[in-house]
């Protein structure tokens, strides 16, 4: 995204954009190797998508997530071969500090909500490409892993805890913030990890958080390794991951290469969206968004599976640009304009 001080909540003139690529990434790095992909966290401190704040301990707002979403889709559409994602840091000593807090300070109440909301959304993309995709994802822990940070750990299938004497899961917002975690924190707690509610209600208590066996006879992490041996044993999991995940993913009727998710380049004006195959038009007066969505033009539609596929793997197929863009505009709305209340489509 560009900066946009419309991101945290106040007018700006230039709004963040939803769409980036790995070439432009900079607070993420994906390696792709086979059937493996690595994830790698290292937010830059000095990058925020919008001045007041540093993105200190890998702490990350809307530009890091940003980011974090389009890796997610584009190893589900592009990259059909991997089947383990291990998600890591690519700072010593902190896995994830979770939501940046700074940011929040200075957000309205508005832009809180639909970040939030973003957040666990892309965190459930996570989980539905581990269950519609055939992509594990491997959490990889070492370093201090809290609040979203332990959040996004949670969305993972497994979790790896570096065992050195630091390495910590928690969930510190309501004894350091007085708010509850704000990204599924407690609903993956208790129905994914089946964590005991009582035990639930502790650690939430629990700044300093938990490590070592004691986080795993808990349920709270899944594995926990010494640091001499932590890269190899994650590197293990994930091979054996693969092969359960390829005796799971029966072969795929489209094409094997992959699709290209190309850019979506939508045109901009005060009070219109207009995209190929969506147009959204604004009426502030009256808080009311005309949303348009345009079938495919005559003899456009692929008339064979050959043609079908040829489409999907260019991203010229209707199906998946359309929704692409719809999924674009929507969100546009949700950040960029909380005045327009009714969607007219």
């Amino acid at each position: 995204g560009s900066s946009s001080a419309s991101a945290s909540g106040s007018a700006a003139k230039t709004p963040a954009s939803f769409e980036t690529a790995p070439d432009r990434y900079r607070h993420w790095t994906l390696q792709i190797e086979g059937e493996i992909a690595r994830l790698n966290m290292a937010v830059r401190e000095d990058e925020p998508l919008v001045p007041g704040y540093q993105l200190k301990l890998n702490s990350y707002d809307l530009g890091v997530d940003i980011e974090l979403a389009d890796a997610v889709q584009r190893l589900r559409f592009g990259h059909p071969e991997v089947r383990v994602v291990i998600v890591g840091s690519g700072r010593d000593r902190v896995f994830c500090a979770g939501a940046n807090i700074h940011m929040l300070a200075q957000s309205t109440h508005g832009f809180k909500v639909n970040f939030c909301k973003y957040t666990n959304e892309t965190r459930l993309y996570i989980e539905d490409a581990a269950q519609h995709s055939g992509q594990r994802y491997l959490a990889a822990v070492s370093g201090s892993c809290a609040g979203g940070g332990y959040e996004l750990a949670m969305a993972c299938d497994e979790i790896i805890l570096m065992d050195d004497g630091s390495s910590t899961v928690s969930l510190p917002e309501v004894p350091l913030l007085g708010v509850l975690p704000g990204t599924g924190g407690l609903t993956r707690l208790v129905d994914k990890r089946r964590v005991r509610r009582d035990r639930a209600d502790v650690f939430s208590t629990l700044a300093e958080g938990m490590r070592g066996k004691r986080a795993v006879e808990w349920g709270l992490i899944d594995k926990v390794v010494p640091r001499s041996r932590f890269a190899q044993a994650v590197k293990t999991r994930a091979d054996e991951l693969a092969v359960v995940a390829a005796k799971d993913r029966a072969p795929a009727p489209g094409p094997s290469t992959g699709l290209t998710l190309e850019p979506l380049q939508p045109q901009i004006t005060d009070d219109e969206l207009r995209y190929r195959f969506v147009t959204v038009k604004l009426d502030r007066a009256h808080r009311l968004g005309h949303l348009t969505v345009t079938g495919p033009t005559a003899g456009s539609a692929p008339a064979t599976a050959e043609q079908l596929h040829q489409q999907a793997s260019t991203g010229q197929l209707w199906a998946l640009r359309a929704f692409r863009e719809l999924d674009d505009a929507l969100l546009r709305l949700r950040f960029h304009e909380p005045t327009i209340g009714l969607l007219m489509l």
